[in-house]
């Protein structure tokens, strides 16, 4: 590919981003002949730009039909916010739906994640979570049944964070959260309305109180073209390689 190839790729991909700055969610773009005639490029490099927009999830291709414009990303910032919280920060109506629920004895890997005895009673429960109706997670959830004594799948269709907070009195004072890239099922991909091979964000999570109890452990698949995750970093740890110990040598 020659310079001046990749200069106007990158040329293309600006202007397709404007385009798609000036279009709502749901609209679709002029055909690749009609941008490549636009703009004077070729149609292979209007692709090979459009595909650059698509990995990005700014843009979806539907077959037989066109290129359309996607709403943005929802951004969570890594920390003690729910997913209902999160939705309604962004102008979005969170919704439930229930898919499994079920109280039993906790296996042997669910009861270290949980740090209780093997055997002892957990709910475990899964849920689709949507924003405004469009599929965006699917969480499976467990709790130790002592902690929540007369939960039921009809206390399920809401935040589960102001469930435990004004029914049992339990707040989340730290959590541990894994994440990694990840293909999900057939299943699962049906759910969440995604095709084949699209990449999701599978976070492991371990939820504690402020005295170091773990209340709930979660896995939770986030489609990976809806979802951004944020977090702030602060330097503290940097800084504190980089000053002198009291103890250190010192020249002279």
């Amino acid at each position: 590919m020659s310079p001046g190839e990749e200069v106007t790729r990158q040329v293309l991909r600006a202007r397709m981003r404007e385009l798609i700055a000036t279009a709502e969610p749901g609209d679709r773009l002029p055909s690749e002949r009609a941008l490549s005639q636009r703009w004077h490029a070729a149609r292979m490099t209007v692709r090979n730009a459009t595909d650059t927009l698509v990995a990005e999830g700014l843009v979806a291709r539907r077959h037989g039909s066109g290129t359309y414009v996607l709403p943005p990303p929802v951004v969570r910032f890594l920390g003690l916010t729910s997913f209902t919280q999160d939705m309604r920060e962004r102008g979005l109506a969170p919704s439930s739906r229930l898919l499994a629920f079920e109280a039993g004895a906790a296996d042997a890997g669910t009861a270290a994640r949980l740090h209780i005895q093997p055997g002892q009673s957990v709910d475990r429960f899964t849920r689709l979570r949507m924003g405004s109706g469009e599929p965006m997670a699917v969480e499976t959830v467990c709790i130790p049944s002592s902690l929540v004594p007369g939960l039921s799948p009809d206390d399920l269709d809401g935040s589960l964070y102001e469930l435990l907070a004004t029914r049992y009195r339990l707040t989340p004072g730290a959590a541990t959260v894994t994440i990694e890239p990840m293909t999900p099922d057939a299943s699962t991909q049906r759910l969440l309305a995604i095709p084949k091979r699209q990449a999701c964000l599978f976070l492991r999570m371990t939820d504690s109180d402020h005295r170091g109890r773990v209340l709930m452990v979660a896995d939770c698949i986030y489609r990976g073209d809806r979802y951004q995750l944020t977090a702030h970093v602060p330097a503290v740890a940097f800084t504190q390689r980089l000053t002198p110990s009291a103890t250190a040598p010192r020249a002279g």
